[in-house]
């Protein structure tokens, strides 16, 4: 599943809205049936337990996707270094496999910022990906071509490692932006915060007194700190961004024409 800046606004709306209708209902309920000399302590136990649970999950859950944001950011710098240092050894090559990749590479760094800033929407990195195999595709036949030319160059050899190295963490950020938190664990998280809304609107009604402002500021504590944990899961479409800058400093690297020197060898 994946989430826009709007998906988040509106989930969290909803969750915040379906808290503060299960905790209303809940103390009408609870209200109407509870008997006058009913025991309260065994009730408090299950209502501390309940939100012990919904701490665990919220806090497990937000470190969950924490991490992953920062794997897709420490990735994209590392795939950033790889072609930028891919993008220096080009002068090791010769002239005649230098020039096409060198414009190659030029089109290569657009199509990975492309497809960095389609974060976490598969449908949306589809094209990017595409063009990103093809590129890759072929700067390594140039590269096979550069070294059966020249067999005994200990230049080419290094060239081919960064490219290599480029191509390998470009499959690492395919990797890092499909692994998002499974929606099973999120619908699970939700449904737990609907129950301890209902037991605390239950608490209320035992006491036969509901603080609705309290439990509006209550509803979107939780309605927010859930959008955030999508928000860090889903990035590049809501409002916490993976930064691109690194991917970004290398289009300056390749505007220019190729650092060949003629009769390069």
């Amino acid at each position: 599943m994946s989430f826009s800046a709007a998906d988040i606004r509106e989930t969290s709306l909803i969750v915040l809205v379906l808290i503060v209708v299960v905790g209303l209902g809940s103390y009408f309920v609870t209200r109407r049936m509870r008997a006058s000399s009913a025991d309260d302590a065994p009730f408090g136990v299950i209502l501390a337990a309940a939100f012990a649970l919904v701490g665990l999950l919220l806090g497990f859950s937000f470190s969950l996707a924490l991490s992953r944001y920062d794997a897709r950011r420490q990735v994209t710098v590392q795939e950033a270094n790889a072609i930028g240092t891919t993008i220096l050894r080009v002068h090791l090559l010769q002239p005649s496999i230098a020039v096409p990749m060198w414009s190659t590479l030029r089109e290569y760094v657009q199509a990975r910022i492309d497809f960095a800033a389609a974060g976490t929407q598969p449908g949306a990195r589809d094209e990017p990906g595409r063009r990103s195999a093809a590129l890759q595709s072929k700067m390594w036949s140039l590269a096979m071509s550069a070294a059966q030319r020249d067999p005994h160059s200990t230049m080419v050899p290094l060239f081919i490692q960064t490219l290599n190295a480029a191509i390998d963490l470009s499959a690492e950020q395919d990797a890092a932006l499909s692994a998002t938190i499974p929606d099973a664990v999120l619908v699970i998280l939700i449904c737990v915060v609907l129950i301890a809304a209902a037991l605390l609107g239950a608490n209320f009604g035992r006491v036969k007194e509901f603080d609705f402002p309290a439990f509006c500021f209550f509803a979107a504590m939780l309605a927010v700190v859930i959008a955030t944990i999508l928000d860090l899961d889903r990035p590049q479409g809501g409002f916490i961004k993976v930064p691109l800058t690194p991917l970004q400093n290398l289009q300056p690297m390749v505007a220019g024409p190729p650092p060949v020197p003629s009769g390069v060898r």
